[in-house]
């Protein structure tokens, strides 16, 4: 009897350690399951899928003001060694410099310095962008996935910042881009506010000036002009265009799964946004009842897709650009239902985007 105790007892603890060792086993293979899962979903969490692989590119930063050229004493030949891209344009056109000798050059850039509007504005910049370390890792992070999902495509040799004398946020120039620093520094700003005359310069201009459009606007402005060019045929084919434009400089600008807002995209208040998103049914229908999509009419084509204080043929709280905004929804909607590459973007034909939209 005493055997058989033993006997079972024996049993009873064999068992016990088994189950013991099972679970130890089995907590061991779910931890490292779960060690696993975490490696492989991890990226996808923090980063955006185009961060992966980022392309390796060179991408200068240069800055340029008119005190730092009279500083310098820069001549002509060493400008154009220097600046060979933007330097005939920023001085001549938006300084009003004369190129034609080393000594007009020094004489009209010191007229234009001594300007009052000039010279405060000079030191509102070299105040509000001493350190523009964050735009230039912002920037280059976005050309490189750029790059990256356009192989062939060219980047920028180089960004310059400078003082356009109000006249362009960001510009391309052959192999450079040239941002108008002056342009950011807020719309409701007194030196805006004081310096620039109101017929010129009209609050829905003004509103534009903010420092968060600046990124955007640099990759914007490269994209539409070296990637997606401008077409000829109908509204509805530029529409599109811009919506490839706008999703592109999307996606190159998400920095760790970060989404930037669709407004910043377009250059809108959130409430501009808001207002575009409630009445997209209602512009679609009013491009299909005024026959404006497969309308090539310029007049209508600015209308539709140029800055303005509202677009025109629509109530005046509506936000400017519509026609680029909705070419935006149409080509997003396709791409989330096509799961495709942005650089499939490139070759797809806006009739086949435009034949999956659904309002």
């Amino acid at each position: 009897m005493i055997n058989e105790y033993w006997l079972l007892l024996t049993k009873i603890k064999n068992i016990a350690r088994y189950m013991m060792k099972s679970k130890i086993f089995y907590s061991v293979l779910i931890c490292l399951g779960l060690m696993l899962l975490w490696f492989v979903l991890s990226p996808l969490t923090i980063s955006n899928p185009l961060d992966s692989s980022e392309a390796k590119i060179e991408l200068n930063f240069e800055r340029i003001t008119p005190t730092g050229l009279i500083e310098k004493r820069i001549n002509l030949r060493q400008l154009f060694n220097d600046y060979p891209a933007v330097s005939p344009y920023l001085l001549e056109f938006c300084y009003g410099s004369n190129l034609k000798s080393d000594s007009s050059l020094s004489s009209s850039l010191i007229t234009f310095s001594k300007q009052e509007y000039i010279a405060k504005t000079e030191i509102e910049l070299n105040k509000r962008f001493s350190d523009l370390s964050a735009h230039k890792a912002r920037i280059k992070g976005s050309f490189a996935r750029l790059k990256n999902q356009f192989d062939t495509l060219q980047t920028p040799k180089e960004i310059v910042f400078s003082n356009s004398n109000f006249n362009y946020n960001a510009t391309c120039y052959n192999e450079s881009i040239l941002v108008g620093l002056e342009r950011y520094i807020g719309g409701n700003h007194p030196l805006i506010v004081e310096s620039l005359n109101p017929s010129d310069f009209p609050e829905w201009i003004r509103n534009g000036m903010e420092e968060n459009f600046m990124d955007r606007d640099i990759l914007s402005s490269w994209i539409s002009t070296k990637l997606f060019k401008e077409t000829q045929g109908y509204h509805i084919e530029e529409m599109i265009r811009w919506g490839k434009i706008h999703l592109t400089t999307e996606m190159c600008l998400r920095l760790d799964n970060k989404d930037i807002p669709a407004s910043q995209v377009l250059r809108w208040s959130n409430e501009q946004y808001d207002w575009a998103v409630s009445n997209e049914v209602k512009f679609w229908k009013y491009l299909m009842d005024e026959n404006l999509l497969f309308d090539s009419n310029e007049k209508n084509r600015a209308y539709l897709l140029n800055n303005g204080p509202y677009t025109i043929g629509l109530p005046e709280e509506s936000p400017d650009r519509m026609g680029q905004f909705l070419g935006y929804k149409i080509v997003l909607n396709y791409i989330q239902n096509q799961n495709i590459a942005l650089k499939e973007l490139l070759d797809i034909d806006y009739k086949l985007i435009l034949k999956s939209y659904n309002p």
